[in-house]
């Protein structure tokens, strides 16, 4: 069992919870950071939560949500959500020049649920799962 700093991973939930609740708000390149960051921050708390439970090694950004389905982390239905924003992350990092924002927005929109529901899955699993008590490191949060 690898070693998890709680507090890290209890930032970028808040992190994630923050983008939903601006989401709305943001137009333009705000747009783009809050959908690269929302999907880059729920695969950073994955693979943490993948690496202190000593889970298969994922080989992709969706394989890490997959993980993270079979594991109970989250539901099929918010994998599903996931899946179809993660589409947005090859334009947000290669066709960034040609970015269909209201598209985008649209897209992020229909499938948020799945990232506002995702700080609280995560907690469900913890408490559910008796190792995370040892998997993640001490501070000041409980998890």
């Amino acid at each position: 069992m690898y070693f998890v700093d709680k507090d890290i991973l209890l930032e970028r939930l808040d992190y994630i919870e923050g983008l939903t609740a601006d989401f709305n708000r943001v137009e333009g390149l705000a747009l783009e950071r809050t959908c690269h960051m929302l999907i880059e921050a729920v695969v950073d708390v994955g693979n943490m939560i993948i690496d202190a439970f000593i889970l298969r090694d994922p080989g992709s950004y969706q394989d890490v949500m997959d993980i993270m389905e079979n594991e109970g982390v989250i539901p099929p239905d918010d994998n599903g959500h996931f899946r179809e924003t993660f589409r947005w992350r090859s334009e947000l990092t290669r066709n960034y020049t040609q970015l269909d924002h209201r598209a985008m927005k649209e897209s992020f929109q229909k499938h948020l649920a799945a990232y506002r529901d995702f700080k609280g899955n995560v907690f469900a699993f913890f408490e559910n799962e008796g190792q995370a008590i040892t998997a993640f490191g001490s501070g000041q949060h409980e998890v």
